[in-house]
């Protein structure tokens, strides 16, 4: 889909008062009516193609990384911008913020768009066959909309049809009836949708099973889920692994990779046999609007110390915007690091001096200038370090020394602290393809499903449904082989009797931290509030039960002449 263009196609109406201005002012595409131009081919298309756009919205984007990201065991706030009030659960958190307000109008938006779809297909003059794998797509696409939407908020409004005209009513549909409505969805696009497609980023079968799975494993933890939820999410699971054909690469690492062999960049690696869903950006800016933005967020800020190093491309190089920070869990969780490999081929620890202004003296380009190690402090012969590498910047993650100056976690630092903005940096967010070195508009598609994901939710469904682990440990283990180090692969398994709900969320974030999904694990697991009291110091203190939902935008509320309600607490 690289070479599809995104389009918004204007639905002349409006999902709800709440989003009509936003909607109404949207520019409509080549001055055509929506009514002239949905039942051409190229119309039809270009309607299904919006239905995935507002995703760009979301995956990839502050907002949207902001309410996933922040607030969780793995990640706190850096020192610098963004939502820090998220993270913290403090008084900024609430239905006023537009961290909120984006998300909710943009799903309803697509929502809107997917609707549209759905209910002008008979119309479109496009072969039947063409026809019910474009909607079945749209159907997917509609219920991943209000998947988000009911984790996020809880009962929302519910609506299946186009919108014709401006509504200034809505109602909060209970979240049993939502969740019916998107595993209706999903069923359908499960019949309809064929195991491949042509262009690389479309609705497949095996995505659309990996959504319905975790959206069964999601309804199983409610009081309303339905006694066979978990062992359907399981049966699901186990057929993407065994029957779609996609498979696990090697190396870990190659999942994020977008480079050959060579060091070459290359987007063509991004559509490897992992991947069930990626959000399509692109190269060419005309294509790709503010584009994905992670490589900014999860970045530290290495350049200020102004001795030696330049801001500038290449692994763990790049803009910073220093928004998301490891937890100390997050890194901990990844040991041994002389068998888990994850650690290695996830962070980068060292920056490089590239440039002669200001450099230390003794030191030359190429020296290393900062590193960021697990050793303790009195593990480090700093003397002899320092003699070999002048100037250079130390920083420690192990928690057993925290009185150290260098040690990343001193609890005494200030904002403007390099202990605050220094931390590791993940490599899946690299993006060097960008027309300049500050450009934002970063062009690496969006990782939603992929299969070592599908192998965890296998794996939690089973302990769902079977209240043991002797059937979820091979999937378990079958990843963390994957993972290890070459000759340390059976120090990577583990039994039955080790693996709880806990260990399985431990797995999770070491295979896919930081990837907009642990909010999400730790609201539907119930460990939000466990997990971020333990692991997350900056929001420990303040995390309440009502928590596990986000606030109703205040626009929402204000323009929508009945009363919608807001969540309890807020």
């Amino acid at each position: 889909m690289k070479n599809i263009k995104y389009l918004f196609l204007v639905v002349a109406v409006a999902l709800l008062a709440s989003v009509s201005c936003d909607v109404l002012d949207e520019e409509i595409i080549s001055g055509v009516t929506v009514d002239t131009h949905y039942g051409t081919p190229d119309g039809f298309e270009d309607a299904v193609n919006a239905a995935y756009e507002r995703f760009r919205d979301f995956y990839g984007d502050e907002d949207g990384c902001e309410i996933t990201v922040f607030g969780t065991d793995e990640y706190t706030n850096g020192g610098h911008g963004g939502a820090q009030y998220v993270n913290k659960y403090v008084a900024g958190l609430n239905g006023e913020s537009s961290t909120f307000w984006d998300p909710w109008q943009r799903f309803y938006e697509g929502i809107n768009t997917c609707n549209a779809v759905i209910g002008r297909a008979e119309e479109a003059d496009i072969p039947d066959e063409k026809k019910k794998v474009m909607v079945a797509e749209v159907k997917f696409l509609r219920a991943h909309y209000y998947f988000l939407l009911v984790q996020f908020w809880g009962p929302v409004h519910l609506t299946l049809e186009e919108t014709v005209g401006v509504e200034t009513e809505a109602t909060r549909a209970p979240e049993s009836d939502i969740y019916d409505a998107i595993i209706a969805d999903l069923e359908d696009a499960v019949a309809d949708l064929p195991d491949t497609q042509s262009e690389f980023g479309r609705i497949t079968k095996p995505a659309a099973q990996h959504g319905l799975a975790l959206v069964y494993l999601t309804r199983g933890y409610q009081s309303y889920g339905q006694s066979s939820d978990f062992s359907d999410a399981a049966d699901l699971a186990v057929d993407v692994i065994d029957n779609s054909g996609h498979t696990l690469l090697d190396d870990y690492q190659e999942i994020y990779n977008i480079a050959d062999a060579n060091g070459h960049l290359l987007h063509t690696n991004e559509q490897n046999n992992e991947i069930l869903w990626s959000i399509q950006y692109d190269i060419d800016p005309l294509k790709n609007d503010e584009g994905n933005r992670t490589h900014v967020y999860f970045r530290c800020w290495y350049e200020t110390f102004n001795d030696g190093l330049d801001r500038a491309l290449g692994h763990g190089y790049g803009r910073p915007w220093i928004r998301f920070r490891p937890t100390p869990w997050l890194l901990e969780n990844f040991r041994p690091l002389d068998v888990d490999a994850r650690f290695e081929k996830s962070f980068a620890t060292v920056w490089l001096y590239n440039t002669d202004r200001n450099i230390p003296a003794g030191a030359a380009v190429g020296d290393t200038a900062i590193i960021i190690t697990d050793k303790a402090a009195s593990e480090i012969d700093t003397a002899a370090m320092y003699a070999r590498l002048p100037g250079v910047k130390i920083f420690t993650w192990n928690l057993t020394e925290i009185d150290q100056d260098w040690c990343l976690w001193r609890t005494d630092v200030s904002v403007n602290s390099p202990n605050i903005n220094i931390f590791p940096v993940p490599w899946k967010i690299d993006d060097n393809l960008r027309s300049s070195l500050n450009a934002t508009n970063g062009s690496r598609d969006f990782i939603v499903y992929r299969l070592g994901e599908t192998y965890l939710v296998a794996a939690e469904a089973m302990l769902g449904r079977d209240g043991n682990a002797s059937a979820a440990v091979q999937y378990i283990n079958t990843l963390r082989e994957r993972a290890a180090f070459d000759g340390k692969e059976a120090a990577m398994h583990v039994g039955a009797g080790e693996v709880d709900l806990d260990f399985i969320l431990d797995e999770w974030s070491r295979e896919c931290f930081g990837e907009q999904s642990r909010w999400l694990d730790l609201k539907r697991t119930g460990k939000l509030l466990e997990r971020v009291k333990l692991h997350n110091p900056d929001a420990a203190p303040n995390i309440q039960d009502f928590h596990v939902l986000r606030p109703i935008p205040v626009n929402q509320i204000t323009r929508t002449t009945n009363d919608f309600g807001q969540n309890p607490g807020y």
